[in-house]
């Protein structure tokens, strides 16, 4: 291969003490980013590699299982106004019967998947069983999760909040089968009651998945496999009005708010919250080989996704977040995506020292998302839960599909076993393209080259430097635009209880996808038999049709168009190194570090202005030429001589726009270790760590503006800006909100792990019995941040979610787990 496809083998995901595939992959893969951004239940990592591509759009990476699209959606464009905490489709993906899973980053992706490949593409493989008699695996694990309450001040918010939190989970499984036909089934349950007082931070999932593989002749095999997976979730209230009334509850005495506490508690625990969703993925892989040089492979598939949140005040809570009377909020959310795809490969004959593989294919697939959403205000009968109870409901709904589809062609050269160039193209088309754009072409180019395989390779190098190879690749993948962004758009509004025309879209009928070119160069080395092996990476990517906001023509009063004139640049290293250390016949070693560097800039903003996509009007992130993409603009104070007798410095209230860093980590780092001691027990531990950018500390902005910090931090924070006279304050949020952005630094060990594999000569009615005991998120430490954890993040962007912009969001517990596995 001419690029680096990471992979997640099933050996790794059977040991890893996470739950879905955002978990799995945080710390695992150099260049993604996966960061949990809180600990509420059905939360999930926010996925990112190499860079943000888009100003308007998710970085996520697109997902398949078993060939089907699945969603990726991070946060969904209809939410209930909680602090930004709803649920991610990306929890969803459970770890149990995963296989393997791979990672595909920057050009590789491109003639596969074109169009929608800019972000990179995750692959995940799940089990279908293998042959032999049936076994039957059960595995009992119980433990509980706590807060890690390192950022609570106050002993009765402590006392009164959280709780240990006990968990339960059980599993069941089957696999075996024959040649012919091998199967793989199981189901699951587990119950967490959640790290907050009387269990408002449940999280309750159940799990069925099924694998067959069906091998009918030398010619056909058919592989299916289903899953279908509930959750339901318990999450709490977290905008301004909550942050304020924690900190007041953390500050001893200061503040009369502070002697009402078990008033104030009691309403905070008034708000009921939650998220059910009910999600169905199936595939269907059938394939056709008729001649030994000629292999074909059909793959159709659904994923169906269902998911209600609802967020309800009672009638003697309403005036809780500003209501008088009670209040309701719903949120619905369908989403569904039918999948297909053929691939053709054809090995053609050898001439001379040259090999070829020619591989063809065409791929569609369609998007159907259908939200609703309605508002109930002011119930006259206490208990009473549904909207029509309620004396005013407002109704909202919003439906979106798409079509997508592409043919590909590639070819893949060998000469002399050592060379490999790889060529491709691919043509996509897309429903949301403008009517004016046609098929639109995804070029790709790579060489591989197997150095040490010459002859010429010096034999005293041999026992030192095994294996080299050198790569390079270039590709162009890209983003298409939302649905209807291309269209000119007409809205209806209420006006004194009339409906009336408002005007949408402008329309554009030359919108494109934006299209990401990258090159990728680098080398893969292999010391003493490949005890060690290290793989580097060089990487540049440009997006040259960026999509940016365009102001029209103030007096045609159509607001803002999307078009494909901005630029975007990222760059910057992966270095991922393997060594095994130890190896006897009592004691392997193994262990695996890895590097990764971003460098983000808006390069071009064609004819846009700098426009805004997320933050607060004394704090927003930016689009700005030669800035990371969501830079935050804050305001500083200037300094001015006060006393000149003294040359004495205050502040008067001036402030200067500055640009402050990039909002997502620009550098990172892993580092794992795994020791297995006498072949039966193993010990494991994985540590994360990114820095180089900042965040928006949008906790102690509440806690200043209402004057609720905590008294001494508070005086630290007064001291950064001089006093133009004693006992007065000179802060002020909107003049000086640089205080508020500080370091995002943070390094935390994510997990440790205790396997204990009982001998067979001490079994008699099982096959295998497996202990385990891990802690997940078990310390943070290199904050520089202020009484915030830095990865998480604060009320996400509808347009774009780049981090950047922490709140008092719960953080990620700290989960310890106990687990019996049996196979028998």
């Amino acid at each position: 291969l001419p690029t680096v496809v990471e992979s997640i083998s099933s050996r790794e995901i059977d040991v890893a003490p996470v739950k879905d595939i955002g978990q799995l992959l945080a710390g695992r893969i150099p260049g993604l980013q996966a960061y949990l951004p809180s600990g509420h239940p059905g939360s999930s990592a926010r996925l990112m590699t190499r860079g943000v591509k888009t100003a308007l759009g998710q970085p996520t990476p697109v997902i398949y299982v078993d060939g089907v699209r699945v969603d990726n959606n991070f946060q969904g464009r209809l939410s209930s106004g909680t602090g930004g905490q709803i649920t991610s489709s990306i929890n969803d993906l459970l770890v149990g019967e995963i296989d393997r899973i791979e990672i595909t980053k920057g050009g590789a992706a491109t003639t596969l998947y074109g169009a929608e490949a800019a972000n990179g593409v995750i692959q995940i493989f799940t089990k279908k069983g293998v042959p032999g008699a049936i076994r039957w695996n059960a595995n009992v694990t119980t433990g509980y999760s706590e807060h890690p309450l390192t950022r609570i001040y106050s002993q009765y918010t402590k006392d009164r909040f959280f709780q240990k939190g006990a968990y339960q989970g059980y599993r069941l499984a089957a696999t075996g089968g024959n040649e012919a036909i091998s199967y793989n089934v199981s189901g699951r349950m587990s119950y967490d009651k959640g790290v907050m007082t009387r269990n408002k931070l449940f999280d309750k999932t159940y799990n069925f998945t099924g694998g067959l593989r069906v091998v009918s002749s030398e010619l056909t095999s058919i592989e299916v496999s289903s899953s279908y997976t509930r959750n339901s979730f318990g999450q709490v209230f977290n905008d301004n009005a909550i942050a304020s009334l924690l900190s007041s509850l953390e500050t001893e005495g200061r503040f009369e708010l502070s002697t009402n506490k078990d008033s104030l508690f009691e309403q905070f625990l008034l708000p009921d919250l939650g998220d059910n969703v009910n999600r169905f993925i199936t595939s269907t892989n059938f394939s056709y080989k008729p001649y030994s040089w000629w292999d074909n492979k059909f793959t159709v598939g659904i994923d169906y996704r269902k998911n209600e949140q609802r967020f309800y005040v009672p009638l003697e809570g309403g005036a809780f977040i500003g209501t008088v009377g009670g209040y309701l909020f719903r949120s619905d959310r369908e989403y569904k995506t039918l999948t297909l795809n053929y691939t053709g490969s054809f090995k053609l004959p050898d001439v001379g020292p040259v090999s070829q593989n020619l591989v063809i294919g065409a791929q569609g697939f369609r998007i159907d998302d259908r939200e609703v959403r309605g508002e109930g205000r002011t119930f006259r009968i206490p208990g009473t839960k549904d909207f029509d109870n309620a004396s005013t409901v407002t109704a909202f709904e919003s439906n979106q599909e798409l079509f997508s589809y592409g043919f590909l062609i590639q070819d893949q050269i060998g000469i002399w076993n050592r060379l490999f160039i790889d060529l491709g193209v691919r043509f996509d088309g897309n429903s949301t393209f403008g009517k004016d754009i046609g098929i639109q072409t995804f070029p790709k180019a790579g060489i591989a080259y197997n150095i040490s395989e010459e002859e010429f390779w010096p034999e005293m190098i041999k026992p030192y430097v095994s294996s080299l190879k050198l790569r390079s690749a270039y590709g162009v993948a890209g983003n298409f635009p939302p649905p209807f962004s291309r269209d000119r758009t007409f809205g209806a509004a209420q006006f004194l209880n009339e409906s009336a025309l408002t005007f949408g879209n402008p329309g554009n009928t030359e919108l494109k996808p934006e299209k990401t070119e990258s090159i990728d160069l680098g080398f893969d080395a292999g010391f003493w038999d490949d005890l060690v092996s290290l793989e580097f990476s060089w990487y540049k990517q440009t997006t040259k049709d960026a999509m940016f906001n365009v102001t029209e023509d103030p007096a045609a009063g159509l607001g803002f168009q999307r078009r494909n004139i901005g630029r975007i640049e990222n760059k910057g290293i992966e270095i991922s190194l393997r060594a095994v250390p130890l190896n006897t016949d009592e004691i392997q070693l193994s262990i695996r570090g890895s590097y990764a560097t971003v460098d983000n800039k808006v390069t071009d903003l064609g004819n846009a202005a700098p426009f805004t996509i997320a933050g607060f009007a004394f704090a927003p992130q930016r689009v700005e030429l030669g800035q990371p993409v969501g830079v935050i603009r804050a305001n500083k104070p200037r300094l001015e001589v006060v006393d000149p007798a003294t040359g004495r410095m205050g502040y008067l209230g001036n402030s200067d726009e500055v640009f402050i860093g990039s909002p997502f980590p620009t550098r990172t780092m892993s580092f794992s270790a795994e020791l297995v001691l006498f072949r039966d027990l193993t010990i494991s531990g994985l540590m994360e760590g990114a820095w180089g950018h900042y965040i928006l500390n949008q906790k102690l902005s509440r806690q200043i503006v209402n004057a609720l910090s905590n008294p001494i931090l508070y005086q630290e924070r007064l001291a950064l800006i001089p006093q133009v006279e004693p006992g007065r304050t000179p802060y002020n949020r909107n003049t000086a909100s640089s205080v508020l952005v500080e370091p995002g630094d943070w390094f935390k060990i994510r997990e440790v792990s205790i396997r204990y594999r009982v001998p067979r000569n001490y079994l008699f009615a099982v096959n295998g019995l497996t202990i385990t005991a891990s802690v997940r998120n078990l310390a943070m430490f290199g904050v520089k941040a202020t009484e915030v954890d830095p990865e998480t993040s604060f009320i996400p962007s509808t347009a774009i979610e780049v981090g950047g912009i922490v709140g008092s969001t719960i953080e990620a517990p700290r989960q310890y787990r106990l687990g019996i596995d049996v196979t028998f």
